[in-house]
């Protein structure tokens, strides 16, 4: 059978070998009736590889729910039992199996949990070894300039947006800049084409000072506009690395 096999080779993940390179802790291969499978030094570091491989289908394949990642993780195609096992996953984990699963520390630890359990038929890694690769996946997306958080089991949740200090200066800024910019627009115009009918009357002549005021004050609202917007944005901006 594989599972033993696996569980012998500290596989618990039933990875296949990667198609370039190793993965971190990785020892070798064992050729079971299934096929070639890895092998780990140790059964933290096959946890720790799962792991990492939801990671991928998450960030770089925008697999979510259940029934994308099983599809992808253990296919129809391997002659694998695809269906049952996406429902399977959606029951421990507690949600449906098209629902996305929340990427937090609990529901990543049931979602590794539950294909270990589905992979060899048993809990024959505890829940020790499971934290520990949790803290490594941590470290690893800190070292990443990623958010560690789902990964931390005290983590503190990232702070919503509604209630960052730089997007409520950035937001208000920006508002100011655009309502003051579009209060004055119109005066500037008037100001501007009255400024070119005394230009037409004194050719060579200055524009009138108040049409000169009148442009540096849109354009200072202008100016407070985009500093708000580019608040604004550099924040989001964080907000997304953070994630990713």
């Amino acid at each position: 059978m594989t599972a033993p096999a696996i569980l012998r080779a500290n596989n618990p993940c039933a990875l296949r070998p990667l198609s370039r390179g190793t993965w971190k802790g990785q020892r070798g291969t064992i050729r079971t009736p299934g096929g070639l499978y890895c092998a780990f030094s140790e059964p933290v570091w096959g946890v720790r590889a799962g792991l990492r491989n939801l990671d991928t289908y998450r960030r770089r394949h925008r697999l979510e729910t259940p029934v994308q990642i099983i599809a992808r993780w253990a296919p129809a195609a391997d002659r694998n039992p695809e269906t049952a096992y996406a429902r399977f996953i959606a029951r421990r984990v507690g949600i449906r199996p098209y629902d996305p699963i929340p990427h937090d520390y609990e529901h990543t630890r049931r979602l590794i949990a539950a294909i270990i359990r589905f992979e060899t038929g048993s809990d024959a890694v505890g829940p020790e070894t499971i934290a520990q690769a949790m803290a490594l996946m941590a470290m690893e997306e800190q070292q990443a300039s990623r958010d560690p958080a789902p990964y931390l089991a005290d983590a503190t949740p990232l702070k919503p947006l509604t209630r960052s200090r730089e997007i409520a200066l950035g937001g208000g800024a920006a508002t100011i800049g655009v309502g003051g910019t579009l209060a004055t627009a119109p005066e500037v115009v008037s100001a501007a084409r009255d400024a070119a009918t005394t230009a037409r009357d004194t050719v060579g002549g200055l524009p009138p000072m108040g049409t000169l005021a009148d442009h540096a004050c849109v354009a200072s609202f202008l100016l407070l506009a985009v500093f708000g917007l580019a608040i604004v944005a550099n924040r989001l901006a964080a907000r997304f690395r953070a994630r990713r």
